[in-house]
């Protein structure tokens, strides 16, 4: 007897035949997703990636986890995603380092566009110039003028090769013709505490964690490093103000290892829109101190091509450690 087929035949072969989502794609996330943040555990940078962090955990929903990964200017941390699996559970929040490092320390061993997808913009803010009380300026022309006076004898600390405090400072010497040192630490605990007993004398910091010392009067601030002043310090002038054109703001991107698979991707995008969207969300980001500046993934990619062809030309200037 001749057989025929059903069109219920034909649907269920075209199923079988049909190539099956992978058990992570499925069901992604169904475990806690690692945050490596590249510097230490209660800096700035840090508390921005655990609210973040927290809020992800609430839309996924997993929780998201950082994992406190420091050193070498960030590139311990930034190596480590690198390396690890492209399955959308490790996941990197990271600054200005992951461009910068390869032009301040020998051998980086990863490189940003290479190993690296830019999911999506989340912060940026303006760091402060600030001073310990015993360095003889009250505004940043006096600065300027007491830098000249003494070359190569002013410190300057940052937490680290390649980050926006590092390069507040290498901007400013570039634009003023100072000679300053730069004094780098694993973190900010203990730069803070050196700056805060004058055994250096000068900080591009963080807005966030510099509120509290500038107004206990343990350190003096000159200016923002922004284009604009910032709403915490409404009378403090930007930097820009005395040289036009000085303009650096710190910022935080959320990045995945190279080659995530596209509905993970989207699934993490779909969270990420939401809580950069989430009005609660954002009004305890910016009590932080920050701006929410949410991107697409492409304006995300956009971005660190500008900000490479923006620093290479002054990093480029520096001999690498």
């Amino acid at each position: 007897m001749r057989r025929t087929t059903t069109r219920r035949g034909l649907l269920a072969a075209a199923a079988a035949l049909a190539p099956l989502p992978t058990v992570a794609q499925a069901a992604y996330p169904d475990r806690p997703i690692r945050l490596i943040m590249p510097f230490p555990a209660g800096g700035s940078s840090d508390t921005h990636a655990r609210a973040f962090a927290d809020a992800m955990g609430r839309e996924l929903p997993q929780r998201m986890v950082v994992d406190n990964r420091s050193g070498a200017g960030g590139n311990i941390g930034v190596d480590a995603a690198a390396k690890s699996p492209a399955d959308g559970y490790t996941l990197l929040a990271t600054g200005p380092n992951i461009i910068n490092t390869r032009y301040l320390i020998r051998d980086t061993p990863f490189r940003w566009e290479r190993d690296f997808d830019p999911l999506g913009m989340m912060f940026s803010a303006p760091n402060v110039l600030v001073v310990h009380p015993s360095v003889p300026a009250r505004t940043v022309p006096e600065f300027i003028a007491h830098a000249r006076a003494n070359p190569g004898r002013v410190n300057f600390g940052s937490a680290g090769a390649g980050g926006s405090i590092h390069l507040s400072a290498e901007m400013f010497m570039d634009m003023t013709g100072t000679q300053m040192v730069h004094v780098p630490y694993r973190g900010d605990a203990l730069l803070r505490a050196d700056l805060t007993t004058g055994a250096i004398q000068v900080l591009f910091g963080g807005i966030t964690t510099a509120l509290e010392p500038i107004r206990a009067g343990q350190w003096r601030a000159l200016g923002v490093t922004g284009p604009t002043r910032w709403p915490a310090l409404p009378d403090l002038p930007t930097v820009a103000e005395t040289l036009p054109g000085y303009s650096v703001t710190s910022w935080m991107g959320l990045f995945a290892p190279k080659g995530v698979p596209a509905p993970v991707v989207a699934r993490l995008r779909d969270a990420f829109d939401k809580v950069m969207a989430n009005p609660a969300n954002i009004a305890e980001f910016e009590k932080l101190g920050v701006q929410v500046t949410p991107s697409s993934a492409a304006e995300h990619l956009a971005f660190m091509q500008i900000e490479e062809r923006r620093w290479t030309p002054i990093l480029s200037r520096i001999e690498p450690q």
